[in-house]
């Protein structure tokens, strides 16, 4: 680089320079060391995220923790708008809910 080319990035002049122990040290970046960030814990309501179980074409399964009961729990996310593109797929969501409180009403739970 030319000394026109590094006018731009000098923040510091010369003299201020003087003196500091100023280096650039290059490293391979197979020498660096990530670290996944971690996932900010989600609350809704009394329960908390937890982990992708499983995703098929309706949605997501996420396990749950109840808080209080500290019970696990698995929870089904849908999005409408996944569920516009399946033929059908709305009204067999409505029916699987139904069913499935039928069944809960049945079990006494």
């Amino acid at each position: 680089m030319s000394d026109g080319e590094l006018q731009h990035l000098d923040y510091l002049t010369e003299n201020e320079l003087m003196g500091m122990d100023t280096f650039i040290h290059r490293i391979d970046s197979t020498e660096v060391i990530y670290q996944p960030r971690r996932k900010r814990a989600k609350l809704i309501g009394k329960y908390l995220m937890g982990d992708l179980l499983g995703e098929g074409s309706y949605g997501k399964v996420k396990e749950m923790l109840d808080s209080d009961t500290l019970c696990r729990r698995a929870v089904k996310i849908l999005k409408k708008k996944k569920l516009r593109r399946i033929p059908n797929g709305e009204a067999n969501v409505k029916n699987f809910a139904h069913s499935w409180h039928s069944l809960n009403q049945l079990h006494g739970e």
